[in-house]
């Protein structure tokens, strides 16, 4: 067990953005669709999935940006206006959930994936080895999310 120590905090960059998440996050997870790898530009995103209510920004303001998800539904991405790190999307079709970039956490080490989405549209040198992987979404995300908590500290 990997238990995390809360609350986690990140930000951008630059750090004028700042925040906070003080709850157990749900999980951690990969994703290599097409609409992920596009708008990181990378072969992959990360995302850490933490209920709203746990989530807090802490300082400074975000360039927002609509745009569609994999699915369909809008996902507002969240930027810093002056260094362009993205750092938390919202899901319009989950308005209870925040997906924060693992990646400006203070601590990024601190958080690991439970399973990786898409592979079948992955780059086939970035799928990581050692990580549950699906074809496409996972049908069993909340059971993931309760392996990846149990796991952490929850």
């Amino acid at each position: 067990m990997t238990a995390l120590y809360l609350p986690l905090t990140g930000g951008c960059i630059c750090g004028s953005l700042r925040y906070r998440v003080t709850g157990l996050p749900l999980g951690v997870l990969v994703c290599h669709c097409g609409n992920c790898k596009q708008r990181t530009g990378s072969a992959f995103s990360l995302s850490m999935i933490t209920w709203r209510k746990d989530f807090e920004r802490t300082a400074g303001e975000t360039l927002s940006c609509d745009s569609p998800g994999g699915s369909g539904a809008m996902h507002r991405q969240h930027i810093c206006p002056q260094c362009l790190t993205r750092t938390y999307t919202e899901m319009s079709a989950y308005p209870d959930i925040i997906n924060v970039r693992p990646g400006t956490l203070d601590q990024p080490q601190a958080v690991t994936p439970i399973a990786q989405a898409w592979t079948s549209v992955a780059q086939p040198w970035a799928i990581l080895p050692n990580l549950r992987s699906y074809e496409e979404n996972p049908e069993d995300v909340p059971d993931l999310f309760k392996e990846w908590q149990a796991i952490h500290g929850a």
